[in-house]
């Protein structure tokens, strides 16, 4: 059993104390993958109950464009205004937002060490907060309430560090932020504060996605890798061997489907950053690239490129494997059909292990995973996803921000944050702690995807790469362009937004 230490008088936990963790672990993960939900105002709670602050809708729109809705500017006085819009706005977000926060520190003499997660994780980060009070008797930890989606808690921390505003000292970050945050200044580099010993006792991949320009930024705190997963049952039935090239996972799928009660293969493939993640695996396992980071170059118009999304289209296609339905799924969607024994292939993320084997689950017992499949004489890649820890350049207290990073990613932590959710966690060592695999034995699969885990381009523009992507795959899927056309206009696109980086436009 794993305890967690008792609570020291010093704890200070922010809105939601009382929250209960949900009935399935599975069901809290954070997906690697987000759409933009902008539009709307939300509301982050920072205070016990009733001080709650807005951030306004033009902020959150403004920080990044939606998905399909990114423009390329040419004129340069054009982009300036639009940067102007966007910095004064968030500016103006962060000041309010903040508001409650700083009042209350002016009262405090204690040091506080301030860090955003969504809601459904705090109950998690509980013991590590309360070990930290233990060894840290004269400063607290606040886990501040923040909203589910990804993309406005990367608003809500974008608007604060625009502002300099020193309210968080550690920014809970997704795997792709790291350039981002980096290239703009508000990060501090970690490379001293953290010992070689220290740093190798990671994920060697899930580090180096923490890394930009030569300097660490980022800490991983757990991970992601993409999985396929398959009806075991059904290809020991068939007597047929598990797919490992495309053209077998399709041969396979389509022998074993009766559409429309049972599919082949469902994946990811609404215009949002999982289909991105789809797109990147099957691309590699083809022998392409996307960006290549030191030169800068674009390998979407290539031959292998093409094979990777022909590959997709062949699969919606009227006699594929996948469902009409699948340029609409996200992880939810397709997992509920693998689960409902509606589909043979499902590609997605660790966290659907757990709720597979659910008593109530139709598949429980019944299935198993394999990397994903490639083209004959590769191998098979999957898309590294995953939650770190950053740390502000405008901490006031960054020593002890770095030792509460400390305790994330000690065993002892990794034990507490991965052991009860389904996460995967960042520590090599755990994959082998005997207490982390009596709670989760899927975790020995997990470690070893990790060999072959693919990080998406660390560039600082990449949530716009990602966007042109996107927009360019779903075109093709859906039939609004051709394959060569899709790739060809993301190749010219994405070109002119690394060019005009470069160029400081």
């Amino acid at each position: 059993m794993i305890r967690p230490p008792t609570a020291g008088a010093n704890t200070e936990m922010q809105a939601g104390q009382g929250s209960s963790a949900p009935s399935r672990p599975g069901e809290l993960h954070s997906s690697p993958s987000s759409s933009r939900e902008a539009g709307r105002p939300v509301a982050v709670e920072v205070t016990e109950a009733t001080r709650r602050a807005t951030v306004p809708a033009g902020a959150a729109a403004a920080a990044r464009a939606p998905c399909g809705k990114i423009r390329v500017q040419t004129q340069t006085a054009s982009i300036a205004r639009s940067i102007a819009g966007v910095v004064l706005a968030l500016a103006l977000a962060a000041a309010s937002w903040s508001c409650a926060i700083r009042a209350k520190r002016s009262h405090e003499q204690a040091a506080i060490i301030r860090v955003m997660l969504p809601a459904s994780e705090r109950p998690f980060w509980r013991p590590i907060v309360d070990r930290f009070a233990q060894t840290h008797p004269r400063a607290r930890v606040e886990l501040v309430e923040g909203p589910e989606s990804t993309d406005l808690r990367e608003d809500l921390y974008t608007a604060s560090l625009l502002a300099r505003d020193p309210t968080f000292d550690l920014v809970y970050m997704d795997v792709t932020w790291t350039a981002k945050f980096a290239a703009a200044g508000w990060l501090r580099p970690l490379d001293q504060l953290f010992t070689s010993a220290e740093c190798e006792s990671l994920l060697p991949a899930a580090l180096a996605a923490g890394r930009f320009s030569g300097r660490l930024y980022r800490i991983p705190a757990r991970t992601d890798v993409g999985v396929l997963y398959y009806r075991r049952d059904l290809l020991e039935a068939a007597r047929l061997p598990t797919p490992q090239t495309l053209d077998q996972l399709f041969g396979t799928a389509k022998r074993l489907q009766s559409p429309p009660s049972r599919w082949g293969f469902v994946w990811q493939g609404k215009q949002y950053e999982g289909l991105v993640c789809n797109y990147l695996e099957l691309l590699s396992g083809c022998g392409g690239f996307w960006v290549e980071p030191g030169t800068r170059e674009v390998g979407l118009d290539r031959p292998e490129a093409k094979r990777a999304l022909s590959f997709m289209v062949r699969c919606i296609a009227a006699n594929g494997i996948s469902p009409p339905g699948a340029t609409t799924y996200q992880e939810e969607e397709s997992r509920r059909l693998f689960q409902d024994d509606r589909a043979i292939f499902l590609r997605n993320w660790p966290y659907v292990w757990s709720l597979a084997q659910a008593e109530d689950s139709q598949v429980r017992g019944k299935i198993d995973v394999s990397p994903m499949v490639h083209e004959p004489g590769r191998r098979g890649w999957a898309t590294l996803g995953g939650w770190g820890l950053g740390l502000s350049s405008y901490s006031r207290h960054p020593e002890l921000a770095a030792d509460l990073v400390r305790i994330v990613i000690s065993l002892e932590g990794q034990r507490w944050l991965c052991s009860s959710t389904g996460f995967a966690p960042a520590r090599s060592e755990a994959y082998r702690d005997p207490e982390l695999l009596a709670a989760n034995p899927f975790l020995t699969r997990i470690g070893a995807l990790h060999k072959h885990a693919l990080a998406r381009p660390p560039i600082p523009r990449y949530d716009m790469a990602s966007d042109i992507l996107q927009r360019h795959l779903s075109a093709a899927l859906t039939g609004g362009e051709t394959i060569s056309a899709a790739l060809a206009a993301a190749t010219r696109e994405t070109q002119h937004v690394l060019a005009a980086r470069d160029s400081g436009r």
